[in-house]
């Protein structure tokens, strides 16, 4: 009967991470005084691209560990250095060391493509944006990210609303009163239709709301992407004149209020797509090369787990947790001089687990699946 159960769990598992699909090479990065320089952070061109023809977006991540436990209440940016992609500060201030972000170039399941306001397609605080995948279509769920390709700072915290007058999907300024800036940028990714992405609606005067999604429940190494939606339902109209972010609180994941003082409002609506890890299994990256695999997965009783040079000799801990939370293997080490490490699992039940590697460089986690 324990067997039973144990394989209807991977099951059930191995069919909600198949519900999240794959649209392209993404990471969480997590930003050090050694990635950052003046007001941006070097993403990891191996992983998203180097090329200019690339429509990345991203979400601000609240603690993927302790370290980068960091609030963002200023609006950042996609900056094009000349041969790699970075994330800036609009404010043009430094950027803070210990952000992290979900970061995805989304080349698949869906159409991205960037998106200028001009004059012509602005009217007081929104652009409207003229597009065959969107107009006429006020269901339709997508996502962007600020883009520097003009050289325009612009440090207004925006949302997307449909406007009902001409059947046209906008990018609008949440201040409720300013004008975007013309030739401001930004990508847009309009994902194909299927299950991982779905609208949020806050049910409480709070901070922050709490999802409750299948895809998301238990799962603290989704990687989500969000966007803040206007929407045409007086009930859930209104604006959120600050910037947003994602925090899994230990069970679930929430959207919250950067500057945590202001609330979200009871109807507040948002999209949100969550996304499927790289065929390779990198989870986590923080700088330029550090990465952790697992193999075999599947594992059956031995697994390797495989760090690059400065993470090995700074090894200090690693464990295996639960869907759930709670630990099941907790191995402490003092550096090791091999990048690879053997870990016997034969004793751990078939299921789903988060492996988690901690050094002094900081955390690394990826999903390992018992079988036999």
């Amino acid at each position: 009967m324990k067997l039973f159960f144990s394989l209807l769990i991977t099951l059930l598992f191995s069919q909600l991470l198949l519900g999240q699909t794959y649209y392209g090479q993404n990471y969480i990065r997590l930003n050090h005084a050694s990635n950052c320089f003046g007001d941006y952070t070097i993403l990891d061109g191996s992983i998203i691209g180097t090329g200019t023809s690339e429509h990345l977006i991203f979400s601000h991540i609240w603690g993927p560990d302790g370290p980068h436990e960091t609030y963002m209440p200023k609006s950042h940016g996609l900056w094009y250095t000349g041969s790699e992609w970075s994330i800036f500060n609009e404010t043009e201030a430094p950027i803070d060391s210990s952000l992290a972000f979900n970061v995805l170039n989304p080349t698949t399941n869906g159409t991205s493509f960037s998106f200028t306001v001009t004059t012509a397609n602005t009217i007081l605080n929104w652009s409207d944006i003229d597009n065959s995948l969107l107009n006429g279509n006020p269901n339709a769920v997508f996502f962007i990210s600020k883009s520097w390709n003009n050289g325009v700072y612009d440090t207004a915290h925006v949302g997307i609303w449909y406007n009902a007058a001409n059947s046209k999907w906008s990018v609008y300024n949440e201040d409720g009163l300013t004008a975007l800036k013309v030739n401001s940028t930004y990508n847009i990714f309009v994902p194909s239709p299927g299950t991982s992405y779905f609208k949020q609606t806050a049910t409480s005067n709070y901070y922050i709301t709490y999802i409750d999604n299948p895809l998301l429940n238990g799962n603290p190494n989704a990687k989500i992407f969000v966007v803040h939606d206007y929407t045409n339902i007086p009930a859930n109209e209104g604006y959120i004149n600050k910037e947003i972010g994602v925090w899994y609180d230990g069970s679930q994941w929430t959207i919250y209020n950067e500057d945590r003082y202001d609330t979200l409002f009871t109807g507040a609506t948002f999209n949100v797509l969550v996304i499927r890890d790289n065929p390779v299994g990198i989870e986590n990256i923080s700088g330029n090369s550090a990465k952790i695999m697992v193999t075999p997965n599947p594992a059956k009783d031995r697994i390797s787990v495989l760090l690059n040079a400065d993470w090995s000799k700074s090894l200090q801990e690693i464990k295996l947790c639960s869907i759930d939370g709670k630990t099941i293997l907790d191995k402490a080490y003092n550096g090791i001089e091999n990048s690879k490490q053997i870990v016997d699992v034969s004793d751990v039940p078939q299921g789903l687990y988060i492996l988690t590697a901690i050094s002094t460089e900081g955390t690394l986690s990826t999903k390992v699946t018992i079988a036999r």
